[in-house]
């Protein structure tokens, strides 16, 4: 029976190992192929164990079955299944005094399940290191000129954003309030916090000069709930470009501009770079 376990465990260590690989190369496997390898792959490994060539073989069975054969698979996912393997192999030596159990099935749930605890957090890890990478490329200064005001900033150019004002057809960008109202007139800050979401077209809050530059227009927000809000017309610069007569609106919610962004501009300020 301690043969059929150390079968089980390696089988669910091979399945596991393709599991984390496939996820962190973005590389698809069909489940009978993830089966078929880890089983193929586990069967040489323990009737030829201690051998190193068959050790190798094993490897190469479990790579080539998962992804066809393909020799890209050997370099970039075999690569990953390594570090993987290493990774595992590696933590379960330094905890495995503290994990022996008198029943051998207790023992290799525990080993199981910190094994896959490790890879998700690993996995979660690089993957939100590739995002933020990709994010980068999207992030650069802007200038923001608005009636009175000249606004400093940085911006992240989501493609995702492609809001405009309904009858302009302009654009429309998001600014954080919180990281820009040191940069606002007093007037200007005390108008913005004045004006209610309640009442939305009750605009006598603002100037009059500020008025002639506000479009009031329906956004969607998360929880998909439509709310009115005021848009301002203004310039804005970036990458020594200018954008004339597009619209800003102040958010008071910044949680989820990435990479420490003060806006979000729209996608057009990516196509027209």
């Amino acid at each position: 029976m301690f043969a059929e376990w150390i079968f089980l465990f390696n089988v669910l260590l091979n399945v596991v190992l393709l599991r984390f690989t496939q996820a962190v190369t973005n590389k698809s496997i069909p489940t009978w192929r993830m089966i078929l390898s880890a089983i193929c792959s586990a069967l040489i490994a323990i009737i030829f164990y201690g051998n190193v060539v068959m050790t190798f073989l094993s490897f190469i069975v479990l790579i080539g079955l998962a992804f066809s054969f393909q020799w890209r698979s050997f370099i970039q996912q075999g690569s990953w299944l390594v570090i993987a393997t290493f990774l595992a192999g590696g933590l379960l030596t330094a905890v495995q005094s503290y994990l022996w159990s008198d029943s051998f099935l207790v023992y290799i749930l525990l080993c199981s399940c910190i094994v896959c605890i490790s890879f998700i957090l690993v996995k979660k890890g690089w993957l939100l290191k590739i995002q933020r990478a990709i994010q980068n490329q999207y992030v650069t200064h802007c200038e923001i000129q608005l009636s009175n005001d000249t606004l400093q900033l940085l911006a992240y150019i989501d493609t995702g954003n492609e809001c405009i004002e309904p009858l302009s057809q302009s654009p429309v960008h998001f600014i954080s309030y919180k990281a820009v109202k040191n940069q606002l007139q007093t007037e200007f800050q005390e108008s913005l916090l004045q004006w209610s979401e309640h009442e939305p077209l009750s605009l006598e809050m603002f100037p009059k000069e500020l008025k002639k530059i506000i479009r009031i227009i329906p956004l969607t927000t998360v929880q998909q709930r439509t709310t009115l809000v005021p848009a301002f017309r203004a310039n804005i610069r970036i990458n020594e470009q200018t954008f004339s007569n597009h619209y800003v609106v102040f958010t008071k919610n910044d949680a989820l501009f990435p990479q420490n962004a003060q806006m979000i501009a729209h996608v057009i300020v990516l196509i027209n770079s």
